[in-house]
């Protein structure tokens, strides 16, 4: 989320300043890159902005607008200790993406198709015997695919708001 400070002209009178509480930064010539310590998200006070002014949030008005504002949101609900759930992914993608990684991990560490297998969906569901027709069998193979997939260029979908088509 990229933040500079309020310019004088659109400051409010009163409660213009949210207190946002920063972990230490790193500075580079964008400015300095934070993370809040609320949300867990990772913020760029851009320019001269010093944490502790009033702030204001920049978002550039692309394909990816929509995704900023939500994230604008969910922050802004942090500071106020209220929840907003990131609903970019449903449950069921989150375990996908989990097993995912987990095979990943596995296929790294050496791990055969069927050691992942056994290891994500236990002992009792994988059998050698039935492993060359087995359905869990196709579905390591495609996990370790998309995975690969996703290492490779397609982890930015993930930042992407599931929509409605309309």
């Amino acid at each position: 989320m990229n933040l500079v400070e309020v310019p004088p002209d659109l400051r409010a009178r009163e409660g213009s300043a949210f207190d946002v509480p920063l972990a230490v930064g790193r500075h580079d010539e964008v400015g300095l890159h934070m993370r809040s310590s609320l949300g867990d998200m990772q913020l760029a006070l851009l320019g001269d902005t010093k944490p502790g002014e009033p702030l204001a949030a920049i978002i550039p008005l692309d394909d990816m607008a929509h995704d900023r504002l939500q994230a604008i949101e969910r922050f802004i609900r942090s500071i106020h200790r209220q929840q907003l759930l990131d609903a970019r992914l449903t449950a069921a993608q989150r375990r996908r993406l989990s097993q995912m990684l987990r095979c990943l991990d596995g296929r790294e560490e050496q791990a055969s198709h069927f050691e992942v297998a056994t290891a994500l969906f236990g002992r009792r569901l994988v059998s050698a015997v039935d492993w060359h027709d087995s359905a869990f069998r196709y579905q390591t193979h495609r996990l370790a695919r998309d995975g690969f997939r996703m290492v490779e260029r397609g982890y930015r979908q993930l930042l992407r708001a599931r929509r409605r088509l309309s």
